[in-house]
């Protein structure tokens, strides 16, 4: 994109954007692509970034091979440089009091958040959370709320409202919180995501599709329900309906910018309630997804483990280093 212009060349936030040279094909509108943010002083980091880049031995990932064969190799052969994948880096330390440390003071217990999750039935519940740089419009976690709520499925729902918390504490004293009581956890601000991706009672992850994200859903073989944002986000998006179908849709129209508020309403009450219904019911389609996602999930962590494909290139990214650091000093 970067070295091609590809954005420049169109005018129009709307306009389609092909990507030449892409293994597979992919489009989006100029607005839903990476780079397409306007922030003031980005353009100039992106060149330093992108001259860096050339000046490089290569890319270091957080990935896994078997996750993206053909786009690593792509990436290499159009280079001509070296792409290690090394991850996924969340499987690093997989311990409960680390995943539960992660980040942020969570607002709620957990041993409480755990609790809850232990009196569900397996792969019952979805997750919601939309990470840490999203702030969603009042309107808008209302009409979330609403889906949920008539999805008659078991969810925890991590709401950051910024500085708008208090128009959202005063909906949910309204009614919604006392009627979701016996199926509804709700946890403001930050949350334990590992912790509870990986508890055998999460059946659907509802994600902004930031990298992190989903290749955290991705590693705990839980499909998911993809509301992208900004940045590459839907791009993310795009690997895990499109290529990967471990999830679907809810149907985003506009772009967030990065660190702003959503101004109007995205996602409708009935899209929320389509795609989490979609997703959590005993359809044919919806047990082929979760088939996937368990697989995914397998050869994530199989990736990591001595002889997997991260494990190996970790050890060839020390060899090279070292064979450069020894060239450099004789």
């Amino acid at each position: 994109m970067y070295r091609d212009n590809i954005l420049e060349k169109a005018t129009d936030e709307e306009e389609i954007i092909t990507f030449p040279g892409f293994p597979t094909p992919l489009e989006l509108p100029k607005a839903k692509c990476p780079g397409s943010l306007c922030v003031p002083g980005l353009e100039q980091i992106r060149e330093k970034i992108y001259e860096e880049e050339m000046r490089s031995d290569g890319k270091v990932m957080n990935s896994f091979l078997e996750l993206e064969t053909l786009y690593i190799e792509s990436m290499e052969r159009m280079t001509g440089k070296k792409v290690w994948t090394v991850g996924p880096m969340c499987l690093c330390h997989k311990d409960r009091s680390t995943m539960a440390a992660r980040g942020n003071k969570a607002s709620m217990d957990e041993a409480q958040c755990l609790q809850w999750l232990d009196s569900k039935e397996p792969a019952s519940v979805i997750f919601v959370s939309f990470g840490s740089l999203v702030s969603t419009e009042p309107q808008q976690l209302l009409e979330l709320g609403m889906g949920l709520e008539a999805s008659n499925t078991p969810f925890i729902w991590v709401i950051k409202a910024g500085n708008k918390s208090a128009e959202v504490e005063e909906w949910l004293a309204q009614g919604f919180e006392e009627r979701v009581k016996d199926r509804g956890m709700i946890i403001r601000g930050w949350a334990p995501q590992m912790l509870i991706l990986w508890h055998q009672a999460i059946g659907g992850f509802m994600t902004h599709c930031g990298w992190n994200s989903t290749i955290e859903g991705i590693c705990a073989g839980v499909p998911m329900v993809t509301w992208p944002h900004f940045a590459e986000q839907f791009v993310n998006e795009k690997l895990v309906v499109d290529l990967l179908k471990t999830g679907v849709e809810v149907g985003v129209e506009g772009v967030t910018q990065w660190a702003s508020e959503q101004k109007d309403v995205m996602v409708t009450r009935n899209a929320v309630l389509t795609a989490v219904s979609t997703l959590m019911n005993d359809g044919e389609a919806a047990e082929e997804m979760r088939m996937r996602a368990k697989d995914f999930g397998m050869k994530a962590r199989r990736a990591l483990e001595e002889g997997g494909s991260s494990y190996n290139n970790i050890r060839l990214l020390i060899q090279e280093m070292g064979h450069k650091q020894n060239a450099s000093s004789s």
